[in-house]
């Protein structure tokens, strides 16, 4: 009886959310889009997510019009599932409806070619190749210190210095990802149009306005305002009520 308890209590709620989540499909492919954004959000409020739920959910708003919640929800999936070219695609034309076009400077050669190779699975992979090459390592090594036979001895070297090597190159991408996912410093603005002051005052000075659906960072909060810093390198302060983080 407590083993059935055990099961109910593990599978019901996915169950549930397999449910819900088949239900919001369902309201998108009839056109029911607000009713699809209520069922999505209502499965969030559960504490369940996941890359398709945010992806799906930023259609629905897509679809609403709504860029700001559309790109907030793209870009959380993209967290969740940096390789999905959908995702990015999805998340690029979303910018193309705002109004602020902001790029971000260019970097070097090698920065892009690490990050692409370290978005290429999702932290929780990373690990798996972790733990997986490091069983490796471990089996290589016994059998370089237990064989007997000279190239088996050898070949166990051989696999244990690579198997090591790549088990903390995996280990940091891993890393790096779960910071990536971890990370609450980003934001999207939800207001339509915010102009951002040199103090966090409303007396401040006028820098430059922004506008809804602009993803900015933010770099220190005070009282009810923060400090944000946009791609391409501004900065100034707005109240925390316009934003939205990812």
């Amino acid at each position: 009886m407590n083993k059935l308890i055990i099961l109910l209590t593990f599978f019901a709620p996915l169950a549930l959310f397999g449910a819900s989540m088949e239900n919001a499909a369902a309201l998108y492919t009839s056109g029911d889009y607000d009713g699809c954004v209520k069922e999505y959000n209502e499965i969030l409020d559960g504490g369940m997510e996941s890359a398709t739920l945010y992806y799906n959910l930023g259609n629905a708003h897509f679809r609403l019009g709504q860029m700001a919640q559309a790109i907030l929800n793209y870009e959380r999936a993209l967290k969740l599932d940096p390789a999905n070219a959908d995702i990015k695609h999805n998340l690029e034309f979303a910018k193309e409806k705002t109004i602020d076009k902001i790029d971000a400077p260019e970097t070097i050669f090698l920065e892009r070619w690490w990050n692409d190779i370290v978005n290429l699975a999702t932290a929780d992979v990373w690990a798996y190749w972790s733990v997986g090459l490091f069983a490796l390592f471990i089996a290589a090594l016994l059998c370089y210190i237990f064989s007997r036979t000279l190239w088996l001895r050898k070949s166990g070297f051989a696999i244990a210095v690579t198997s090591l090597f790549f088990t903390i190159i995996t280990f940091v991408f891993a890393y790096q990802q779960n910071a990536v996912k971890e990370n609450s410093s980003y934001a999207i603005i939800f207001a339509p149009t915010v102009t951002i002051k040199s103090t966090p005052d409303v007396s401040g000075t006028d820098l430059f306005i922004l506008h809804e659906g602009t993803k900015v960072q933010v770099i220190e909060a005070a009282g009810s305002w923060v400090e944000i810093i946009t791609e391409d390198g501004s900065k100034g302060w707005l109240n925390a009520e316009a934003i939205e983080i990812i």
